[in-house]
């Protein structure tokens, strides 16, 4: 709540960017394609100029999918995998321990076993193995006897532990040819030597997009055998598979992406995969309510449990059994490991959260670097994202186990986490990552160090760059482009996700016409904005708080996505509200009024710095002279709440609620005047360290001047000054 009130007030907690989409290309595509302006503004914003490439992506369908062959090696891997069937020989799937890697195991795993393939699969322990091909998996590959292998989500950087298995089934005598699919960006110095590589971003891909997950890569297998056996579609018995790990795997949901996405939920809708149905039955969710949303973040979790607090295999028995039954039982106790997870992860935060908060140096760092003993691996991840998302921060997240720690990190924009770990590789045992996120090894004794080392690099990074969260709006709306029309094309860019959010909007200075507290505990807030002629019912979620700053017939900016409501069988649009501010001329107010409030103990105003921000009409004499009665009345309001601590937020709040026409009242003054009763010996106060302030009521005897007040005196001079 803190948070939002000194976003309401200063617009500090993150930088609005709000699109600006040409309005004469908004107008013509509007007219000529008959869609609403508001939708043509996203699309626009977002790079959907040509009236063909709108109209498919708002009408994803089959026909959009591209030739499976002309992803690299796709005939290699087709011709040696029906070799396999005629020979008879055994099929090794080689999966991953995600989501992605789960379903693109299933669907190839289920596609071979109903043609009659001798297959079976291996999913690496995601504690004791780790990513990729394990040494492990080395190891169990020389035990065994396969001759294929066909790797999912993964592979395109083992080429040194593919040596390795070459090596060991040489010294016995035998042989076994390796298909690579994976989507991960390669080291193309060091490919690794197989039969077939599927990967689109290899740079002799022509495949006309390169954003697919790695289960994505498996059906696009799967439809390539189904085109070359003349089995017609039945690679769409798959695409509810392929739907669950595109959304999983947070990859952009345009393009084919777009497409298996769609056409996968309308699968779920009528005849999912039996482990997804079992899945949805024990979270309680129709299928008909289902959305990518739903998926990425009910149904892909339970998935993930099975790797993070177990055996991950159980996750693809799930999704490749018919026994109904048996798939109940594996989604309970996925169900029930997810629970686990989120009460270790919860435990893990809130540890997290105290060592970081009772360190005092942590603010100044760019970086948060935190450990501790034991720390479960499979959720540091999560916990390190958890971070991110409270501090704005890069975040690395170590667990110590004897004289060792692993760590997972997360990171913001502009700020590359493998180029952090690249600079401090003298101290990691091992690392490896991405721009977002990435995981090392690391020993104890060195923690301290990379700590220190990765703030200085961050330090030189980060330089210049606030650290606050930009969001991305795709533009300015009115209240009349809102209506049950236009909310319904809106929806028409479904499914949303990564590359294609829910659309966001901005209200720059809307008029509320009513405003008023709902739910059972009051926290959310329902507005009506706009005008008496064109009103538009709003919702604010977990925003009660403001609703005594939100003023009938005031005017506030809001950023908001367009809903539906449907009550008794009628249907209109309504505002989602996502963020609420004062209008950004009252914002601006405030920033300057805050800015004189820190310099005012010292009497260290410029006044040159004042008279201009008046001469700009950001702020008046009379928002820098304390009355006699403002004064009176401040000081009524401390003694009647008696001594206590206040943040910055409710000192805002404080002015908000006393700033009533009679009494004009701001956050300078607020400070302003505890600094005078303080002067005064009327109060006393302390300035806490931490953005809070301590006031205690003093025991007065007698009337104290006004006029023995330096800052009284001096704010008083001020406003003489320039009115003079």
């Amino acid at each position: 709540m803190i948070y939002m009130l000194d976003d309401f007030f200063l617009g500090n907690e993150a930088i609005w960017e709000v699109g600006q989409p040409d309005p004469v290309l908004v107008r013509q595509l509007s007219e000529s394609l008959k869609l609403p302006t508001i939708l043509v503004k996203v699309l626009v914003e977002r790079g959907l100029t040509d009236p063909e490439a709108i109209m498919n992506f708002l009408k994803p369908s089959a026909g959009n999918l591209y030739d499976p062959m002309l992803l690299p090696d796709m005939e290699k891997a087709v011709n040696r995998i029906l070799e396999a069937k005629e020979l008879n020989e055994k099929v090794l799937i080689y999966g991953d321990y995600d989501v992605d890697g789960i379903t693109a195991t299933a669907i190839m795993y289920l596609f071979l076993s109903s043609l009659g393939f001798d297959v079976s699969y291996y999913i690496p322990d995601r504690i004791d193995e780790g990513y990729g091909i394990s040494e492990a998996a080395v190891g169990y590959l020389s035990e065994h006897h396969f001759d294929l292998m066909i790797t999912v989500d993964c592979g395109v950087t083992a080429k040194d532990r593919i040596e390795q298995i070459k090596e060991n089934l040489a010294l016995a005598g035998r042989k076994m040819d390796i298909i690579i699919t994976d989507h991960h960006q390669p080291d193309i110095e060091n490919l690794p030597d197989v039969l077939a590589l599927i990967n689109p971003h290899l740079p002799d891909s022509i495949y006309p997009f390169d954003k697919l997950c790695g289960a994505g890569i498996a059906f696009k297998l799967v439809q390539a055998l189904c085109n070359r056996l003349n089995l017609g579609n039945v690679y769409f018995n798959y695409i509810d598979l392929a739907c669950l790990g595109t959304v999983a795997d947070i990859v952009e949901l345009t393009g084919e992406n777009r497409v298996i996405v769609n056409i996968g939920l309308k699968k779920i809708k009528k005849c999912p995969n039996p482990g997804i149905q079992a899945l949805l039955n024990v979270v309680e969710i129709g299928n008909a309510s289902v959305d990518a949303y739903k998926l990425a973040f009910i149904i892909a979790p339970r998935i993930n449990a099975a790797g993070r607090m177990g055996d991950a295999t159980r996750a693809v028995k799930l999704l490749t059994s018919s026994d109904l039954f048996y798939c109940e039982e594996l989604a309970r106790q996925l169900h029930n490991d997810n629970y686990t997870r989120q009460k270790i992860q919860n435990e893990i935060y809130q540890k997290a959260v105290e060592i970081i908060e009772s360190d005092p140096e942590y603010i100044k760092r760019k970086v948060i670097v935190v450990s501790g003993e034991n720390w479960h691996k499979g959720v540091i991840g999560i916990v390190a994202s958890m971070l991110v998302e409270r501090y704005y921060k890069p975040c690395f997240v170590l667990s110590v186990f004897n004289d060792e720690a692993v760590g997972s990190a997360r990171s913001i924009d502009g700020f590359n986490i493998y180029d952090a770990m690249e600079y401090c590789r003298d101290l990691l045992v091992r690392y490896g990552g991405h721009e977002k996120a990435g995981g090392l090894t690391i020993k104890k004794s060195d923690i301290n160090r990379f700590c220190a080392k990765i703030n200085e690099f961050a330090d030189e990074v980060l330089a210049d760059s606030p650290m606050l969260p930009r969001l991305k709006v795709d533009a300015d709306a009115s209240v009349e482009e809102i209506n049950i029309n236009s909310a319904q094309y809106l929806m028409a860019m479904a499914p949303f996700g990564e590359g294609n959010p829910s659309p966001l909007f901005r209200l720059r200075e809307v008029n509320v016409l009513e405003v008023m507290r709902i739910g059972a505990d009051q926290s959310h807030l329902k507005l009506l904005l706009g005008t008496n002629q064109n009103p538009i019912s709003a919702v604010a979620f977990k925003m009660g708080c403001l609703e005594q700053f939100i003023r009938k017939n005031g005017k506030i900016d809001v950023i908001f996505e367009v809903g539906i409501n449907e009550y008794m069988g009628r249907k209109n649009a309504e505002i989602i509200v996502k963020y609420v501010r004062m209008p950004e001329k009252l914002l601006e107010k405030n920033r300057i009024l805050l800015k004189a409030s820190e310099k005012v103990e010292t009497l260290d105003i410029d006044p040159n710095w004042i008279y201009n921000s008046i001469n700009n009409h950001l702020v008046n004499c009379d928002d820098i002279a304390l009355s006699r009665q403002e004064l009176a009345v401040l000081y009524r309001y401390f003694q009647k709440t008696g001594s206590r601590t206040y943040t910055r937020s409710q000192l805002f709040e404080i002015a908000c609620c006393m700033d009533n026409g009679t009494v004009k009242m701001n956050y300078f003054k607020v400070i302003s005047g505890i600094l005078i009763l303080n002067e005064l010996n009327i109060i006393r106060y302390s300035y806490a360290g931490n953005g809070n302030y301590v006031i205690d009521i003093a025991d007065v005897n007698g009337k104290a001047s006004l006029e023995s007040s330096k800052i009284y005196s001096f704010l008083h001079s001020l406003a003489d000054a320039y009115e003079k």
